[in-house]
């Protein structure tokens, strides 16, 4: 079954590493394709300063990559599709027309809008140390009401770069949600230390420099020790894995597109009975 999912949907599965100035990769997410589109996490609209974004789509093995396109960062968001972000939440649409993806496949969107509990599903997304795509399994655990969406909450090991993958129907390979990484209990809980630690360096800067014991100043030891603190839990939490985790159905991402009128020229991928890929 998994093995029959892997060939079908792998090709369609993207890889966005987030780089600096200095080219360093700090930050990656999984999104995939459906036609020209890219359909990832709203979370690549709220990324610290990123310099180059590399859109990738990965071979057979999961870890050799078969197409990649550079861009800067202000590219891919005037790439992303306006407006949305008011009336949709959980996920992002950027605009992948580049001609090195014209024979990308997509991934089948599920026009259901029920899934029942306990069925089987499977993830494919980044793996953040090992900056390659992999395969999960586990079965739709419950529903989940949060901020007026109804989301599927779903027994899978999650980690930090599988946010914007696709959670696929086992049984008929078609997706039927999006992994929403800023969903997860530890991310708010992340986000509040975040927020506590910067109002300690805040609060210690006021005083920096009015008090000196032999030549040191406690102030900025103190606040050096607040950065490296910051700088421990951002590592945590970027290494993190969760075994469970909440999926936006992919009904709401259907609202936006005319599925019917896109379909005419979309390109799945066909899988024989020898699991060989046919395009």
């Amino acid at each position: 079954m998994y093995q029959k999912l892997w060939n079908k949907c792998y090709g369609g599965i993207c890889v966005l590493n987030f780089y600096s100035l200095k080219g360093i990769r700090f930050e990656s997410y999984t999104g995939f394709k459906y036609g020209r589109y890219l359909i990832t996490t709203d979370d690549v609209e709220k990324i610290d300063r990123p310099y180059e974004v590399e859109i990738g789509f990965m071979k057979e093995d999961g870890s050799t990559l078969r197409e990649s396109v550079k861009i800067t960062y202000k590219d891919f968001k005037n790439r992303m599709i306006k407006g949305m972000q008011e009336s949709y939440g959980g996920f992002a649409l950027v605009d992948i027309d580049f001609p090195q993806f014209d024979n990308i496949p997509s991934l089948k969107l599920s026009n259901r809008d029920t899934f029942a509990v306990g069925s089987p599903v499977a993830i494919i997304g980044h793996q953040w140390e090992q900056n390659n795509i992999a395969i999960k399994t586990g079965i739709i655990s419950s529903h989940y009401l949060h901020q007026g969406k109804k989301l599927l909450m779903y027994d899978v090991s999650t980690d930090r770069g599988n946010a914007g993958a696709p959670l696929i129907d086992a049984e008929t390979h078609e997706v039927i949600g999006i992994i929403g990484h800023r969903l997860s209990t530890i991310h708010e809980e992340y986000k509040a230390l975040m927020n506590v630690i910067n109002a300690n360096i805040e609060s210690l800067k006021l005083s920096e420099g009015k008090l000196n014991i032999n030549d040191i100043d406690p102030i900025q030891v103190l606040i050096a020790n607040q950065y490296q603190i910051k700088h421990l839990a951002q590592e945590v939490f970027r290494k993190a894995s969760f075994t469970f985790g909440y999926a936006l159905p992919i009904n709401y991402v259907c609202e936006f597109f005319d599925i019917a009128e896109l379909e005419k020229d979309i390109v799945y991928i066909k899988v024989s009975n020898n699991n060989n890929d046919e395009f």
